[in-house]
C-alpha cells in the first residue's frame, strides 16, 4: 500500500515537473534554434558548452567546452535530484526524515557524478570562433539511478542497525 502511494505521488511530482524549463547559456538566436532541434526538453536534461577557440585550436576548445557543458549539466541533474530524493522522504515519518537528509546531498551529487558520465553528446559545433557542445541525459534515467542509489543507501544503513542489534541481542 505504501509503495503504491509513494509511486504515484513520486509519478505525479516527476510528471509535474517534466513541464519545467530551464533555459540555456547560448550567445545567439541561431545557436538556440540548433540546439532545441537537436533534444527533447520534456525528457532530457540538457548543459550546453561553449568555449573559445584560442591558439590552442580546436581540440583544446572542445574539450573545455564539454567540461562547461558537463558542469552546467550537473547542475540540472541536481535540480532534477532535489525533486526526486525528497520526494522519497515525503512517506517517512519526522524522525526518520531527520536521520536521512543530512545525507540527502552526498547522494545527489554521487548521482549527478554517476548521470555525467552517462551522459550523451547531443551536438557540436564551431560558430564565431567558438566551440559548442551539448550533452544530455534522460530524465527517466535520472529517476531510475537517483532510484537506485537511495535503495543501495537504504540498504546499506539497514544492515549497518541490524549489525548492531545482533550485538545487542548477544550481548543480553
Amino acid at each position: 500500500m505504501i509503495k503504491k502511494f509513494i509511486v504515484m505521488l513520486f509519478g505525479i511530482l516527476f510528471l509535474g515537473c517534466n513541464s519545467l524549463s530551464i533555459p540555456t547559456s547560448i550567445d545567439s538566436s541561431e545557436n538556440s534554434e540548433r540546439t532545441l532541434v537537436a533534444l527533447d526538453s520534456e525528457n532530457e536534461v540538457i548543459g550546453t558548452g561553449s568555449s573559445k577557440i584560442a591558439g590552442s585550436g580546436t581540440l583544446v576548445a572542445n574539450g573545455k567546452a564539454s567540461r562547461d557543458a558537463k558542469d552546467k549539466l550537473k547542475a540540472r541533474i541536481l535540480i532534477e535530484e532535489d525533486i526526486i530524493f525528497k520526494s522519497f522522504l515525503v512517506p517517512a515519518d519526522p524522525y526518520t526524515k531527520k536521520i536521512l537528509a543530512p545525507a540527502l546531498p552526498d547522494l545527489m551529487d554521487y548521482t549527478a557524478n554517476q548521470l555525467i558520465q552517462k551522459a550523451v553528446e547531443k551536438d557540436s559545433w564551431i560558430e564565431n570562433n567558438k566551440a559548442y557542445i551539448v550533452y544530455s541525459i534522460s530524465k527517466s534515467e535520472i529517476l531510475a539511478e537517483s532510484q537506485n542509489i537511495f535503495i543501495q543507501y537504504l540498504d546499506d544503513i539497514t544492515n549497518k542497525f541490524q549489525l548492531i542489534k545482533e550485538g545487542v541481542n548477544v550481548s543480553q
